[in-house]
């Protein structure tokens, strides 16, 4: 990686450009105290202010940075810096690494995925063969699984997955995380006006997903909410991803089956 140096990159773009910091802070509409602090290094510009120092001097985002441009192969800092030009885990980020997701996706299988002269589409493309699959829409989903990472798969995944898919099999427990998911530290009467379940229908249903330890029931510290749920973090980030990935298949298989192969995966038992 590339030594960072913002603000020396933008001394000497002012400095090139023969205008003071004055000058400089009234084109970018900002104090010129906030110029000088950054030319000293004592503070950096913000994710929405770097396009317009760059647009203004008229070099890329890189050149700020580093004071110069990365060549083509240095193509794995450019997405980085690409990504990490927004708020740490903010939308933006997450919607620009699925776009930066999408050639890749299309690249396995040589482009022959692509729309329009587009690269990423609301209709869902799939990929599977011997070597792994990967999964894409526009909407919001990208996953990639390499062959090798099935080498993980053997006899404690299934040991795991008891614990899962058994809860998962009940429509009203599906109904629950699925609320828990969407409202974090939701209590018993919001989720029972949510899912305009009965009162016994709801009590039903937690107390099985309790008893897996899949949902954590705790006193809230509001007597009014009486207790709230959530769902366990060792199963959270799971049930996100099956659910999503569901949704994903549930719409591509209505007609979307684009490179589907089936292989010899590595799974151990």
């Amino acid at each position: 990686m590339k030594e960072i140096n913002i603000s020396k990159n933008i001394a000497d773009l002012r400095k090139r450009k023969g205008i003071t910091q004055e000058q400089l802070a009234g084109a970018l509409n900002i104090s010129p105290q906030a110029i000088s602090k950054w030319e000293t290094n004592t503070s950096f510009p913000d994710a929405q202010t770097l396009p317009l120092i760059a647009t203004y001097f008229e070099v890329s985002i890189d050149y700020l940075f580093y004071g110069e441009d990365y060549a083509y192969n240095d193509i794995y800092n450019k997405v980085f810096d690409k990504v990490a030009e927004h708020a740490q885990m903010s939308m933006a980020s997450y919607e620009d690494a699925l776009k930066i997701f999408a050639p890749a996706h299309h690249g396995i299988s040589r482009g022959n995925l692509r729309g329009k002269n587009t690269e990423m589409h609301d209709e869902p493309a799939h990929i599977s063969n011997e070597n792994g699959l990967s999964l894409l829409s526009g909407k919001g989903y990208g996953a990639l699984v390499t062959r090798k990472f099935f080498e993980n798969v053997n006899q404690e995944t299934v040991e795991f997955t008891q614990t899962i898919l058994p809860t998962l099999s009940k429509k009203n427990n599906i109904l629950v995380c699925l609320a828990i998911i969407s409202m974090s530290n939701i209590s018993f009467g919001e989720m029972k006006e949510k899912l305009n379940f009965e009162e016994n229908t709801l009590r039903e249903a937690l107390d099985e997903l309790i008893a897996v330890n899949v949902v954590i029931e705790k006193k809230s510290k509001h007597k009014s909410l009486g207790f709230t749920y959530e769902v366990n973090e060792m199963y959270h980030t799971c049930l996100c991803i099956i659910f999503a990935t569901l949704e994903m298949q549930r719409y591509s298989l209505k007609g979307i089956s684009c490179c589907m192969g089936y292989g010899d995966y590595p799974i151990q038992f």
